[in-house]
């Protein structure tokens, strides 16, 4: 890792992140916490709006993630590609539909989720190649509540890019 962001010593953060950070095993995103202690108030707004928005939404736990790691495959964060939800590996989410994300396979998915990842890979690397048949594949699928919390988890997931350019790593 380079030291674009310096990371903090874990007794510089606050005590609420230093509580978080405490509370995380992943080397990874201990680390994420250490860099975003640059900004304390900043990431904990961050979290107080990314965490209902991963954890509690109208998606579901599977499509949930299928935005999460598409997006996340576009940054190439390790950080972010690393993380697992049981509850999705639980829906069926398997490892080898997590490859796939990226490709053109869509086997496996249905066909929400081929327009939910179409629509997503779309959003997280050229958000202008967005067609109306792309808008009328998801809204096929997914109510207008359903469609807001894609886009916002999609933006949100894409903060993977600065972790990734600040060197972040997951170790395997």
């Amino acid at each position: 890792m380079h030291e674009f962001v310096p990371l903090l010593d874990p007794d510089e953060l606050p005590p609420d992140l230093r509580a978080q950070y405490d509370a995380t095993t992943r080397p990874g995103l201990r680390d994420f916490i250490l860099m975003m202690g640059h900004a304390p108030d900043h990431f904990r707004r961050y979290n107080e709006a990314y965490t209902p928005l991963r954890f509690d939404n109208h998606l579901g736990p599977r499509h949930t993630e299928i935005v999460r790691l598409a997006v996340s495959q576009t940054t190439r964060c390790p950080v972010c590609m690393a993380g697992r939800v049981k509850a999705a590996t639980e829906e069926g989410l398997t490892e080898e539909l997590i490859a796939s994300l990226c490709t053109s396979n869509r086997e496996g998915f249905t066909d929400a989720e081929v327009a939910l990842l179409d629509f997503t890979l779309k959003f997280a690397t050229d958000h202008l190649s967005i067609t109306d048949a792309d808008r009328d594949a998801l809204r096929s699928h997914f109510t207008p509540t359903q469609i807001v919390e894609i886009g916002l988890l999609a933006a949100m997931c894409l903060v993977g890019r600065f972790s990734q350019i600040a060197g972040l790593e997951e170790p395997a």
